[in-house]
């Protein structure tokens, strides 16, 4: 084994750990907060208090009856779009380290990177067309005139 690759590998392998290790802590904060936020409201109801919308957002909202916002139509081509250019270039890495040929890793997961690129490209025209049609059947309110002032009648 070459000590590039040695280099490479070990480096590799320090960024995944170190993410894997930030993604970790990161949900055991969340959910401390959420504990505790729940643990807030429970005191709350035990001492006859009532807990406020906002510590319950979702709840408050749904008994309220507001909607939540639609789904733009192309939201599902950028999440696969995103996923396929990581899966691309981490291809590129993985085939150009294994098989000691950079361009046959490129020629792979360069395929899929731009596969992703035209999947950010299509969500990207189909949110532009949604503006468009927003913008074209935008509601104006009406304009209303001030009222004539009686005629004067006098004695």
């Amino acid at each position: 084994m070459r000590s590039e690759d040695l280099v490479l590998m070990t480096v590799m392998t320090v960024v995944v750990l170190t993410g894997a290790a930030l993604m970790v802590a990161a949900m055991g904060n969340r959910r401390r907060v959420r504990e505790m936020e729940h643990r807030e409201r429970l005191a709350m109801i035990e001492r006859g208090l009532m807990p406020s919308p906002e510590s319950d957002p979702g709840a408050f909202e749904a008994a309220a009856g507001f909607a939540l916002p639609p789904e733009t139509p192309g939201e599902g081509y950028r999440t696969a779009g995103v996923l396929m250019i990581g899966l691309g270039l981490a291809l590129i890495l993985l085939i150009g380290i294994t098989a000691r040929n950079f361009s046959m890793g490129v020629g792979i997961g360069g395929g899929w990177a731009l596969v992703g690129g035209a999947s950010l490209f299509n969500y990207y025209l189909i949110a532009r067309r949604n503006d468009e049609r927003a913008r074209q059947h935008r509601w104006t309110p009406p304009v209303r005139k001030a009222p004539e002032p009686p005629p004067n009648v006098g004695p």
